[in-house]
This record gives structure tokens, C-alpha cells and sequence, in this order.
């Protein structure tokens, strides 16, 4: 162990150069607080160098360190960290890490009626069954957790007036339980275990063991979300002002807040609204319709405005029109509609009160349409892009552009320290959350040899738009590119596609024929669990293996491939943003704010996909790869992608960077001229020997923004 006394004195490795900068940037940032934004590479060890100065800082001064992630893996990663650092310390590191109550709630778990709970929600209920717990304690009641599941399925609400998980944690001794579940530290999954097997709410046993926590390491939601939020500092005992903050991924943050600040209301919502209508009995709003009536209006108002102007997905939403629209249908003026949507929150509020009483889940549908609808002409047009949506649900949104209004808790705490491989434009990052110019900047070099990675481009193939939909042939030849170039790579690769759809498209022009035998395929209907068994039996292989996937998905971002686990990563195109809607209002307000809105909008989080991608496989200084970008437009990234040069005699340069290893043996292909690149693929069908699993959705190129 080598410390670094201008870093810290509990940095537990023999330093790299790269982290000696990050250990005294954070240092530094100790002492006179605000933030430091790191642009560091992935695999440099940018965790334990921030931890290390953190945690040493923090025990001086006793603030406690809310360390965010946005992964299990990343807590994972955190939690490891944490534990050599422990062990430099001398004694162990009071650490918690939190999870949602939809994540360890043990009694609401098997309730039907809590798919789709919101977090208030889920407070209110849980709250309810907390005071019946203590209630019956006080009057010398037992409450047992239940041996197994009624034979006839999931419970109900009504049958739990208090939750014996809960019980055993008030009831149980915390030092008891501190020595057992924090020491030695636990990862999430013991953590979970360890509670279930113990029949304790891990939930509010995390919440106890706050108060003696050093470090906390949590999702985004807990430190951003205002409910959420709120309770954290309550649980914590400590003003933001004591909480020195971290946030891993930060390149993921922007987007997070402004989907945080968004207000969408589904025509979905409104149809179950007038369904509970139904169900509790229609009544009259005050000189004007039924509330049965003014909710079938407003679902219609929304059907017809989304048939008038959305050709693909989503449009602009006039300020005015669906009021106008509504107001068209029923009379009336701007004052009564606000009156009666007054009565029906209050109606909304009632019923959710009522169901309260009754253990039931303390929703209105009702109170939910109102309250958004309510709000709607109070949002700033400078701040919110007004959206009609068509796909992939019909319904109206005020999609958030500022997201520094929900990043304004940063600038409360004492430090903040933002983590990221891909965080340039920097910029953009700092004008994203209103950071202002006082925030500290830290480029890390990469310190991995430069002779270990190579970045090659193809400049026969492009996904532009206009080229796959002009060209019939198109994209059968990126077919027949991609599988020429993984007949040339001998090692462990990853294909990635810049969306499901054209992936989906180029399988079925061919290049699932000539995929490898050991293959892990993203889908969009697979379990996460089940993602991550394939990938654990494709590590262990020692045969040549193939990954295909999305940019953006989980497989591109956020797991580690060292060693020989991944030595080739193919790009297929550039995933630019599609043009929508949304992208377009996030544009405009760029370049209203910084005149660069094209490069923020669309070229920023093309070029973060990309890198994110390509750090998969680069995780120490000896690991080696080379990346493939089968796009003619790929040398406009050159900054990024140092000695990108256009790719020739592969075979040759596979031989001389990997050496002699064995490859599968190439399948024969169709012929190009026969395929319909304009047919649908099958969706469900796997490639002979497959594995499908599944990823959530990436951007797609199809109607990708174009540069100049």
C-alpha cells in the first residue's frame, strides 16, 4: 500500500498518474467547497480517487458522503472501494446503501394493487401500516410474518393492519444490527438477503443505520426527487450543507433531471380517470358537465389533436390548443374550466383518502388528471417544450428543458464532485445544471498505453437516414460488412447498433446467419437478471463470443469487460438523436442560451454513446482492443477517437495486433441483391444458438439529426 499524503493519506493502491491529479483536485476541493467536474477515462479509477480524499475529509469535519449512482454495478463498485479504504483506515467505514421501498418492501411485495405505486404512494401505505405496528406493540399484540403466500394468490391490502417486518426492526437492537449487516460491509444483494432470511424490512432498517453512516451510496432518485429527498435529509440529521456529494455517470444527469421535471398526462390517465368516475358514482361540476362528460371530452381533445398533428411520434402542442379544444366542446371560459377542474381534484383528494381509510391504494386517477391539467397554463414556455405524443403512448407532456431548477440541491451541499468517461463537452454539462463558471474543471488523461487501442472506420458503409431509406441495397451491405468484419476478429466483440430497429433490420438481412454459435442478443423483453446470466456464461467461455446490442443500453454502459472478456467493439453508425419533437424544443433553448445548439443536442450525446461503448473493453493498462466505426462520417469524431484511421486490409491488422487465435468458421451468406431491406423483422426470433436478453431503448439513427 503506497499513500499519497498531498491526496490523502487513505488511497489504498500504488497511484497512477492520472489519479495523483484527481486525488489533489479533490483534495484541494475539501478545503473551499463547490464543484469539480471530472472528464476522467473509463477504467482509470476515478471511484476510490474521489472516495479516498472524501472519506478522510469527512471524518475530520463530520460530514456525511452521499455518494450516486445510476447502476447495481456501479454500487457494487462503490461499496468495493469503500472497503479498501476501510481497511486503510483501521476500522471499519459506517456505510449504507438505499434502495427503494418497490425494491425491499417484503409485506406490500406480493400486492396486486401496487404494480405502478409511486413513491408518495407507497410513503402513504407505508406509513399507515408503521403506526398500526406501533399501535399494536404498545397494546402488547404479536404480528408474525406469514409462513408462506394464501393459496389462492397474491393478498390483499385490507388483510395487513401492520407490517411484522417493520416490527422486528423497531423491536430489534441497532448495534445488533449494525454488526451483523455492515460488518463486514454487504453488498446490496447480502444485504437483501440477510433481511429476508431474517424476516426485517431492509427498508427501514437502512434507514435506521443512516444516522451512524459515514457514506451513502444510493440511487439518483433519493438526493433529486423533492419527496424523496426531504425524507433523506430527515433520515440523515444533517443540513445539506454537512453532505459532500458525488455523482457517478454524471453525463446521464441532465437528462434524468429534465425526464424528473417533465409533466406528462397519458390519454390513458384520463380513461381510468373517468373509470373510477364510473365505479364511485358520476356527478355534476357546478353550471357545467358531468365529470363523466368533461372527462370523455378531454380524452377526446387529446385523440384529436394527436391524429391532427403528429405524422410519426410526438409534435409541438400550441399553448393554448387543448384548452381551446376542451373549452370548444363544453362552453364556458378559462375561469370556469379552472373551477371545474377544482372540483375534481377535490372529489380526486377525497377518494384518496377514503381508500386510505379503507388499506387500499391511496390513488385517484381523477385527483391525478385534474392537478396536471390545473398546472398546465402555469408552466413557462422559456423552460418547458408543450408536446402532443402519438408514440409510444398518445397523451400530452410538458417536457422539461431546464434542468437546473431540479439540480439547484447541488449548490446547497458543501462540495460536489461529478464523475464521468464522458462528461465533454464539459460546457454543456455546467450550463445544463446552472453550475456557473466558478465550478472546477479536471480533464485526467488517459494513462492506458496508446499502442493497446487502436480506432479504425469503415468509409464504405453510413447509417445517415437519407442513404438507408434512398439506397434498397443499403441495408443489406451493412450486413455483409458487419459479418466480414467479425469473420476477421478472433477475439471476444460486441456489436452495437445505435437503436433496435435498424439492429432488428440488419439480423434479418442476413447477418444472423452468419453470427458465431456462442451468441448474447439484446431484446426489449427479457428480464434484467436474465441479461446478466448470458453475459456471465459468455465471460467464462473460452471460445470467440459475439455481444449484440444497443448504444445507450445496458451491455454498451455500465459493465466491465477486462482482460480477454472483450478485445473488439464494432460501432454501426453514429447515434445521432432522432429529430424529434423534443430534441428539436431542447435545440432551440441551447442556442438560445449558449448559440450552440446543434452541438449540445445532437453531437454530445452521439459522441458520449459512442465513447461509453468503447470503453467496455479498455478497464486496466493491459488490456487491449481495437474499435470499429462502420461509418464514412466517423472521422468527424477524430478529437475524441485519437488516430482514427480508415480500415483496409483487416485480416492483416488483426494478425499483427492480436497474433495467431482461432476463429469460428464463416457461414455462407445470402445474396445481397435478394434482400428487402424495407421488410420488418421478426422481433421474436432468435439466431440459431442465441441467447435473447433483454436492454431498454436506445436512441435510433433511423431519423437521426444530420451534421452540417
Amino acid at each position: 500500500m503506497v499513500a499519497v499524503s498531498e491526496g490523502s493519506a487513505l488511497f489504498p493502491y500504488r497511484p497512477r498518474p492520472g489519479q495523483e491529479d484527481l486525488l489533489r483536485a479533490v483534495a484541494r476541493l475539501t478545503e473551499r467547497g463547490g464543484a469539480l467536474l471530472v472528464d476522467a477515462p473509463t477504467g482509470s479509477g476515478k471511484t476510490v480517487a474521489t472516495l479516498a480524499p472524501l472519506v478522510e475529509h469527512a471524518e475530520k469535519a463530520d460530514h456525511r458522503i452521499v455518494y450516486l449512482v445510476r447502476t447495481h454495478t456501479q454500487m457494487v463498485q462503490v461499496l468495493r472501494e469503500a472497503q479498501a479504504i476501510a481497511l486503510r483506515l483501521g476500522r471499519p467505514l459506517p456505510t449504507v446503501h438505499l434502495a427503494g421501498r418497490a425494491r425491499r418492501c417484503l409485506l406490500l411485495e406480493n400486492v396486486y394493487e401496487m404494480k405502478g405505486a409511486t413513491a408518495e404512494e407507497y410513503g402513504k401505505l407505508c406509513a399507515d401500516r408503521k403506526r398500526a405496528t406501533e399501535a399494536s406493540l404498545r397494546d402488547g399484540l404479536s404480528l408474525t410474518p406469514a409462513a408462506e403466500l394464501p393459496s389462492d394468490g397474491p393478498i390483499d391490502l385490507i388483510d395487513l393492519p401492520g407490517c411484522p417486518y417493520y416490527a422486528r426492526v423497531i423491536q430489534g437492537d441497532l448495534e445488533s444490527f449494525a454488526d451483523r449487516y455492515a460488518s463486514p460491509m454487504k453488498d446490496p444483494a447480502e444485504f437483501d438477503e440477510l433481511a429476508r432470511k431474517e424476516d426485517v424490512c431492509g427498508y427501514e432498517l437502512a434507514k435506521r443505520l443512516l444516522s451512524r453512516a459515514r457514506l451513502i451510496v444510493a440511487p439518483y432518485a433519493f438526493f433529486f426527487h423533492p419527496h424523496i429527498q426531504r425524507a433523506l435529509l430527515r433520515w440523515l440529521s444533517v443540513p445539506l450543507e454537512r453532505i459532500d456529494l458525488v455523482v457517478d455517470e454524471a453525463h446521464n444527469l441532465p437528462d434524468y433531471l429534465r425526464e424528473l421535471a417533465t409533466v406528462a398526462l397519458p390519454q390513458s390517465a384520463v380513461r381510468r380517470a373517468r373509470a373510477e368516475v364510473d365505479e364511485r358514482g358520476d356527478f355534476q361540476l357546478t353550471d357545467g358537465p358531468s365529470a363523466s362528460r368533461f372527462l370523455d371530452v378531454v380524452a377526446a381533445a387529446i385523440e384529436t389533436i394527436a391524429q391532427d398533428l403528429v405524422r410519426r411520434e410526438e409534435a409541438v402542442l400550441p399553448a393554448e390548443l387543448l384548452e381551446d379544444v376542451v373549452l370548444g366542446a363544453l362552453g364556458g371560459t378559462s375561469k370556469r374550466l379552472d373551477a371545474w377542474l377544482g372540483e375534481l381534484a377535490t372529489w380526486g383528494e377525497n377518494l384518496r383518502e377514503e381508500r386510505r381509510r379503507e388499506r387500499r391504494l391511496p390513488r385517484s386517477w381523477v385527483y391525478t388528471v385534474a392537478l396536471t391539467l390545473l398546472g398546465w397554463p402555469q408552466l413557462d414556455p422559456e423552460r418547458y417544450a408543450r408536446i402532443i405524443t402519438r408514440s409510444p403512448r398518445v397523451g400530452v407532456e410538458a417536457y422539461a428543458l431546464d434542468a437546473s431548477e431540479a439540480a439547484r440541491p447541488i449548490l446547497a451541499c458543501h462540495l460536489s464532485v461529478h464523475l464521468s468517461g464522458t462528461l465533454a463537452p464539459i460546457d454543456e454539462y455546467r450550463e445544463a445544471l446552472g453550475l456557473g463558471t466558478d465550478a472546477t474543471e479536471l480533464a485526467v488523461p488517459s494513462s492506458f498505453p496508446p499502442e493497446n487501442r487502436r480506432y479504425l472506420y469503415d468509409p464504405s458503409v453510413t447509417t445517415r437516414f437519407e442513404e438507408l431509406y434512398d439506397d434498397p441495397h443499403a441495408i443489406a451491405r451493412i450486413s455483409d460488412r458487419v459479418a466480414d468484419v467479425l469473420h476477421h476478429l478472433p477475439v471476444k466483440t460486441a456489436v452495437f447498433f445505435p437503436s433496435f430497429e435498424l439492429m432488428d433490420r440488419v439480423l434479418a438481412a442476413g447477418l444472423q446467419a452468419a453470427l458465431p454459435p456462442r451468441v448474447v442478443l439484446e431484446s426489449r423483453q427479457v428480464a434484467t437478471n436474465d441479461l446478466w446470466r448470458a453475459i456471465e456464461s459468455q465471460r467464462k467461455s473460452p471460445d470467440s463470443s459475439v455481444l449484440v446490442g444497443v448504444l445507450g443500453g445496458r451491455i454498451a454502459e455500465g459493465l466491465d469487460f477486462p482482460g480477454e472478456e472483450l478485445e473488439a467493439v464494432v460501432l454501426v453508425g453514429i447515434p445521432y438523436p432522432r429529430p424529434t419533437a423534443k430534441r428539436e424544443a431542447l435545440r432551440r433553448y441551447y442556442d438560445r442560451s449558449t448559440g450552440r445548439g446543434w452541438e449540445y443536442a445532437y453531437r454530445a450525446p452521439a459522441q458520449r454513446l459512442l465513447l461509453q461503448a468503447c470503453g467496455r473493453m479498455i478497464r486496466s493498462e493491459n488490456d487491449r482492443g481495437i474499435a470499429i466505426l462502420l461509418d464514412r462520417r466517423a472521422p468527424s469524431f477524430a478529437s475524441v477517437f485519437p488516430g482514427i484511421a480508415p480500415l483496409e486490409d483487416l485480416g492483416a491488422t488483426t494478425r499483427a495486433f492480436y497474433g495467431p487465435r482461432a476463429r469460428w468458421s464463416r457461414p455462407k451468406l445470402p445474396v445481397s441483391a435478394d434482400i428487402d431491406p424495407t421488410v420488418p423483422s421478426d422481433r421474436d426470433r432468435s439466431p440459431r444458438g442465441a441467447e435473447r436478453t433483454a436492454s431498454p431503448a436506445a436512441p435510433s439513427s433511423e431519423d437521426s439529426a444530420q451534421p452540417p
